[in-house]
């Protein structure tokens, strides 16, 4: 995406004409305004920017807030920079993320790693060791996309054994899978990756991110910044959309892909230049994702809600909630962070 973002600027300015550093360029009430931010800040081109530049433009974005910012600075500097600071930087804490689990990321990870597991599909080691790679990275992905409003620093222990349940889960799902459908078919066991991925991801995230379904995550009023409880029906329902986030975004690639390589197959030139298969699937991989990524991450805004009756599937939290808000009118939904 092109540094020059005077065009992003109509829906971000406030009264004063300035843009708000700390909310979307696009409205999150529509598919098209998430859609446009995601392919914003999930541009890979930032992985490639140093720690000082990103700390730089951090720095500006909290000057340019607060009315400090340099003299001369234009709208497409500052729309830079907010882009390298929502793209590098947690939403809850602030804190500079670790390149393997920015989504920014996503994209050149995916292609080598769709790639490989469509490669290897037949070789048990093989899946094996793109599924260890694979759901490692998924699980760097988790954590830090995660809602940290309620971090405990004494949680180090717990990170490290959901990392490794989630890896040995998903590399025996694979290993399951390879062996139901070796039997349905050539095509049927090219789509072993995908289904591996897919269970991976629903036993992943949840592990990685247990804390938040153990000890809920804050909920808010639609305009309120300050806590009305911790929810856990909020924290299993976030962790929910994450999970169909993430299969939608591999599907088209993992199930696209084997279907036309498989068909090249049938086709006698295949005979004598078999090596085409790997350019075509990194092709047809980089073009999916490109428009996956944002397009998934897109189905659901980060900050959802939800009606707050639905806390009554957990017994006592609803009661909370109505201790919470005493005397105030209950809001017809309430609104968390789910992550990414």
């Amino acid at each position: 995406m092109s540094r020059n973002g005077d065009l992003f600027v109509r829906r971000s300015k406030n009264s004063e004409g300035k843009i708000d550093v700390d909310k979307p360029l696009w409205s999150q009430d529509t598919y098209f305004g998430r859609w446009m931010h995601y392919a914003f800040i999930t541009d890979c081109r930032t992985v490639f920017v140093s720690e000082k530049k990103l700390r730089e433009a951090k720095k500006l974005c909290e000057d340019y807030k607060a009315g400090k910012e340099p003299v001369g600075l234009q709208h497409k500097d500052i729309i830079y920079a907010k882009k390298l600071k929502d793209s590098a930087f947690h939403p809850d804490t602030g804190e500079l993320m670790h390149v393997f689990g920015r989504m920014s990321f996503q994209l050149p990870s995916s292609i080598v790693l769709t790639t490989a597991m469509l490669t290897f599909y037949k070789s048990t080691y093989g899946i094996i060791a793109s599924q260890l790679i694979n759901q490692g990275i998924n699980a760097v992905v988790n954590y830090t996309n995660r809602s940290a409003m309620n971090d405990d620093p004494e949680d180090v222990s717990m990170i490290h054994q959901a990392f490794a349940l989630a890896t040995t889960a998903s590399c025996a799902a694979a290993l399951s899978f390879k062996k139901i459908l070796s039997n349905k078919g050539a095509l049927f066991e090219r789509f072993v990756p995908f289904c591996a991925v897919a269970v991976g991801n629903i036993v992943n995230l949840p592990i990685m991110r247990q804390r938040e379904i153990t000890r809920g995550i804050p909920i808010f009023t639609k305009d309120g910044d300050e806590c009305i409880m911790m929810s856990r029906i909020a924290a299993i329902k976030g962790i929910s959309e994450c999970i169909i986030t993430r299969i939608l975004m591999a599907a088209p690639g993992m199930l696209l892909v084997p279907a036309v390589t498989q068909r090249l197959r049938l086709y006698c030139f295949y005979q004598f230049r078999s090596w085409v298969v790997m350019p075509i699937e990194i092709g047809l991989s980089t073009i999916c994702l490109l428009v996956m990524i944002p397009s998934a991450l897109a189905i659901y805004p980060q900050r959802n809600s939800m009606k707050p009756g639905l806390m009554k599937m957990c017994p006592g939290e609803y009661e909370e909630f109505q201790k919470a808000m005493g005397e105030h009118a209950h809001p017809d939904r309430v609104y968390y962070n789910k992550g990414l």
